[in-house]
């Protein structure tokens, strides 16, 4: 399935991104090299992102993908764009 339409993503490309480290909607856009165009794709990338919760096998350091969430969301609520959820970073 499409997560990202304007990037051409799809699920697979997410998670490997995921797989590879990135932590953010905005660093799945980036280890592909797209940007984010309208936003709709957010929510989906970073349920994705959650989903693996530095559980997986291929997270290789949990307490770097909590920090990095945590500033991710403390970004959102500075910024006042977690309300509109198209937040990228």
């Amino acid at each position: 399935m499409y997560v990202c339409i304007c990037a051409a993503l799809n699920e697979k490309k997410v998670m490997a991104a995921v797989e590879a480290g990135a932590r953010s909607p905005a660093s799945v856009l980036k280890h592909h090299g797209a940007s984010l165009q309208c936003g709709k794709c957010v929510g989906m990338i970073r349920d994705m992102v959650a989903s693996c919760a530095g559980d997986c096998q291929t997270c290789a350091n949990v307490a770097h993908y909590e920090a990095e969430l945590a500033a991710s969301a403390a970004n959102d609520a500075a910024d006042g764009e977690a309300a509109y959820g198209v937040a990228a970073e």
